[in-house]
């Protein structure tokens, strides 16, 4: 049995929304600025992010129309490069590209609901029963269950469950937005200007700089969300490119004016090197009592992170157990639900995992380098093909060819070496994650063939 394709244009792009604004936007902005101590620089940086974005949607685009089946990269970089280099990118999507955010995400959701409990409290200072660790946890592991369970009941139940959540997740946004620029201090709109570094001190490199925009690209990711369920979407030709450019155009959009909100909300001093970004605008501009509903709004925002998550990482297992590169019982379509289910109970085990061991955030850390690799080959792939297949029937072909691909592949490779320059540990890491992957791979075939 196979997946129907039973998901529409807004389900297409709510997923893509739910997939980008997550943690990103709310804990990043006053680290930039601590490290570039330039407010125009911070702004310049997340437009740059919102076109790294945008390319690579144009070029996932002509890809996903080729081939609009589930699975997204691991199906392109199969069909171009073959069998090894698409394991790979499943290799990192299951031990750590979706499970890992899903427990991240869900552990947040405990912290911020626990600040909202403390923001209605007569003493804010006064223990809560979510102030324990474990607590925590247990709240995750709750919110981890919940959303597997729905994406295991149906498609179409956990696709409304997921418009509902991202409409939702959009309006606090705005409202955020909307009531942020009435609030705030016009008279301090020179703070989108303001240069925050010491007198005399330089402005900083082209390395620190590509490690910023590394920084705002984890905000970014997810703009891809929409080629993982690709075999999913209803009329994907005409569907996908308006879906994935979509997406990513008005989560940029939103972006850009948050860190408008963000910048002026308080003095610069106060929100530099700052990870709660979103915490300090909110006191700042609406003081204790208001804020802690927007501390309990980015709370949802962070649940619809985490379904759509649950959503869209099994169909990658789903698509390579079906290729015979991971258990065929992987590629199980439930008789009554229509969904891989095991593919979902398998990563809902996974990061129950990461929830209890409290590692999920290093794991993300670790493996930003080593998950910008597979988009760049992706990217690289579509150039590949358009040498060397150029008669492959396209229904969407990038436009500006060939500079929208190289511009991506630019500077996504920039980031790259930066993060490799200033994050060596971590990067090194990562590649040896990823080498690992290639005896598994040798390993799983051998067993196979057995």
């Amino acid at each position: 049995m196979d997946l129907k394709r039973q998901l529409g244009v807004y389900t297409g792009v709510f997923i893509i929304v739910a997939d980008m604004i997550g943690t990103g936007i709310f804990m990043t902005t006053g680290n930039l600025l601590g490290m570039t101590g330039n407010a125009v620089t911070v702004l310049v940086l997340w437009g740059i992010g919102g076109i790294v974005a945008l390319t690579g949607s144009l070029c996932y685009a002509e890809l996903a129309t080729m081939w609009p089946d589930v699975g997204g990269e691991y199906v392109y970089l199969k069909k171009t490069f073959g069998p090894l280099p698409a394991f790979l990118t499943g290799w990192i999507s299951l031990v750590v590209g979706f499970s890992a955010p899903v427990a991240t995400s869900s552990l947040l959701v405990a912290q911020y609901f626990n600040r909202f409990m403390h923001g209605l409290a007569a003493d804010p200072a006064a223990p809560q029963a979510l102030d324990s660790l474990w607590a925590q946890k247990g709240v995750a592991a709750c919110v981890v269950v919940f959303f597997a369970l729905i994406h295991i009941v149906g498609v179409k139940k956990g696709g409304y469950f997921q418009n509902f959540l991202t409409v939702l997740k959009i309006l606090l946004v705005v409202s955020f937005i909307l009531f942020g620029f009435v609030m705030v201090d016009w008279s301090s709109a020179g703070r989108l200007t303001a240069d925050y570094r010491p007198a005399g001190q330089e402005a900083v490199g082209i390395p620190v700089l590509g490690l910023a925009l590394l920084i705002v690209m984890f905000a970014y990711s997810g703009w891809n969300g929409a080629v993982y369920i690709a075999g999913e979407i209803k009329n994907p030709e005409r569907n996908l490119p308006r879906i994935l450019f979509t997406g990513t155009l008005v989560t940029t959009a939103l972006y850009l004016l948050l860190n408008v909100v963000f910048l002026l909300s308080s003095p610069g001093g106060d929100i530099m090197g700052k990870d709660e970004i979103g915490a300090i605008a909110g006191r700042s501009l609406f003081g204790p009592g208001v804020s802690a509903f927007f501390t309990l709004g980015i709370a949802v925002i962070l649940l619809s992170a985490v379904s759509v998550q649950t959503m869209i990482g099994p169909r990658v297992y789903y698509a390579m157990a079906k290729d015979g590169l991971m258990f065929r019982s992987l590629a199980s379509i439930h008789p009554r639900f229509e969904t891989p289910a095991l593919s979902i109970v398998i990563q809902m085990a996974l990061a129950l995992l990461y929830v209890f061991t409290g590692s999920a955030m290093t794991l993300v850390i670790y493996m930003g380098f080593a998950l910008n690799i597979y988009p760049v080959l992706t990217v690289v792939g579509l150039i590949y093909l358009r040498k060397k297949h150029p008669g492959i029937r396209r229904p969407y072909r990038v436009p500006l060819y060939p500079l929208v691909p190289v511009l991506y592949i630019t500077l996504t490779l920039a980031m790259m070496t930066a993060a490799l320059m200033n994050w060596t540990t971590t990067s090194l890491f990562a590649i040896g994650v990823l080498a690992l992957g290639v005896p598994v791979f040798y390993l799983w075939r051998r067993v196979v063939r057995k």
